[in-house]
């Protein structure tokens, strides 16, 4: 592979990477330096020769969101592959290669992390220092040896949360102001004085394993599928209760939904992105008597004040999402007619506007958490019989 003649001048971050050594709970203070073009031949492969010596870790990777972010929807609509400010996080490489190579196809593919030595910030921007041409791949384990495939860098970076900011930081400039708050994860895990973990203990826990086919079996090495695109994680960090109120006539459900996570308000990543409190009253056959949502999430408008994607957006229009450890307490009136009711947090990757706006079919809501509450009567009174939780 060739390298692009032009100078590097990247603005990407990417999580990836092995966790083993414990990370400072603040990154110290960025600085900006150039990053200098290479002139020597790259050595970069492709997932697929990386997976002869580390299946586990490659098969993680294509179930994460990382190996899907060359063919996200919303990116390709917005013209992924023709635009710098957006490959730079969905195909990483692409700024460093010609921009023919397959592996770019791969999205945020090993040698996107792993090639990393080094990372400058500020203000939200950041400049990649690639080592692309020492056949090196850096990660924090630094007692591993040299092998004749690929030499080894150590590498504390790929445990700090300095490593995960670029892509999880997006500050978009608008014609009308300041820049629009786009992802601001690392900004409030940065802010977060109640945190203590990096992003990598979290999204890429560690368990035991060989780090490479043959090596000696580690207590902790790092999961690379974060968490099966996130959905694990998401169900682990989100509490939710359901209580029956009986006040005079009328039956009331009273729902409790609680950020577990000690990190960043939820649903985290890209505005636009929705929690939604599913309510359903069903009859005693399970049909479906009526239904309410509540949703949770940072909404973007454009000039006429409707939801649009960021890049034709101008202003918030509201934030509603949950901070860390909030619980958020709603009150929905049950129907008379009710013998039971379900009730489910969902996760919404895209909302309908901005789906239509973008003319992508958004994909179909996931269940985070879920419970089911039965309701008995007495004399005409109503009284909870409880709540059973309810797998997802």
């Amino acid at each position: 592979m060739k390298l692009a003649r032009s100078p590097l001048a990247l603005a990407v971050l990417l999580a990836c990477g092995e966790s083993g050594q414990p990370p400072q709970k603040k990154d110290p203070a960025p600085r900006v330096d150039p990053v200098a073009p290479q002139q020597a031949v790259a050595e970069v492969r492709s997932a697929v020769r990386c997976e002869e010596c580390h299946e586990p870790y490659v098969r993680g990777w294509e179930a994460s969101a990382h190996a899907q972010a060359a063919a996200s929807p919303y990116y390709r609509a917005l013209g992924g592959g023709d635009d710098p400010r957006c490959d730079r996080c969905h195909q990483p490489l692409r700024a460093a290669l010609d921009r023919d190579e397959p592996i770019h196809e791969e999205g945020v593919t090993c040698d996107a992390c792993h090639a990393i030595r080094d990372v400058k910030l500020d203000a939200g921007v950041a400049a990649i220092d690639f080592d692309l041409t020492s056949n090196r791949k850096y990660g924090p384990l630094c007692d591993a040896r040299d092998h004749y495939f690929h030499r080894v860098g150590c590498s504390s970076l790929h445990a700090e949360s300095r490593f995960c900011a670029a892509c999880h930081t997006l500050a978009w400039p608008t014609q009308a102001g300041p820049k629009l708050p786009v992802i601001t994860d690392f900004d409030e895990w940065q802010a977060n004085d109640l945190n203590s973990s990096s992003c990598q203990e979290c999204h890429m826990a560690g368990e035991p394993g060989e780090v490479a086919r043959g090596w000696i079996t580690r207590e902790n090495v790092s999961r690379h599928d974060l968490f099966g695109n996130d959905l694990e994680l998401r169900r682990i960090g989100v509490s939710l209760r359901a209580t029956l109120s009986p006040e005079e006539d009328a039956l009331w459900l009273d729902v409790e939904v609680t950020n577990l996570a000690a990190a960043h308000s939820i649903p985290a990543g890209l505005a636009g992105r929705r929690l939604v409190l599913l309510v359903r009253a069903l009859d005693p056959e399970g049909a479906e008597l009526g239904r309410e949502e509540r949703s949770y999430a940072r909404i973007l408008v454009d000039g006429e004040g409707q939801e649009a994607p960021f890049i034709r957006a101008i202003r918030v229009e509201s934030d509603s999402r949950l901070a860390p450890g909030e619980r958020r307490h709603e009150r929905f009136k049950v129907p008379a007619a009710a013998a039971s009711a379900s009730v489910e947090v969902l996760r919404r990757g895209v909302a309908p506007a901005v789906a239509e706006a973008l003319g992508i079919t958004p994909a179909a809501d996931s269940q985070v958490a879920a419970v089911d509450v039965a309701i008995e009567r007495k004399d005409r009174r109503y009284s909870g019989s409880g709540r059973r939780p309810r797998s997802p």
